[in-house]
């Protein structure tokens, strides 16, 4: 199973924090099932991301927290990850474009260092 390394810490950090290393750990368990490395099925990635973001913690957060952009990127990350009516790969692909923009990642001090590096073609100069 994709247990992100921190999730029993989530108890102690501040409301703040959870939401932040929620959003890492999300971010970790999709960029660890990039290929090569891709080492679990869809399923399992869907599943182990559900975990992270229904935990009781987390939901104490979101119902408490102050709407902030990071609380706003987590909330999506939970509305694609509720729609049953998705494949896993689908469901996958929807959170990539959620937890792959550049702003999240500066607002969470990552660097770019995501798909978007792998893979994708520069446009042509004009």
């Amino acid at each position: 199973m994709l247990a992100p390394p921190f999730q029993y810490s989530y108890l102690y950090l501040m409301p703040d924090a959870v939401i932040e290393q929620v959003l890492r750990d999300a971010q970790n368990i999709l960029w660890r099932n990039l290929p090569p490395t891709h080492s679990q099925s869809d399923e399992a990635v869907v599943r182990a991301l559900r975990d992270i973001v229904r935990s009781a913690r987390v939901k104490s957060v979101l119902e408490r927290g102050s709407d902030t952009a990071l609380v706003f990127v987590l909330r999506a990350t939970n509305k694609v990850l509720a729609d049953e009516s998705q494949t896993p790969r689908e469901i996958i692909a929807r959170l990539w474009n959620i937890l792959d923009e550049p702003e999240l990642n500066r607002a969470l001090g990552i660097p770019q260092n995501s798909r978007m590096k792998i893979g994708r073609k520069k446009p042509p100069a004009r």
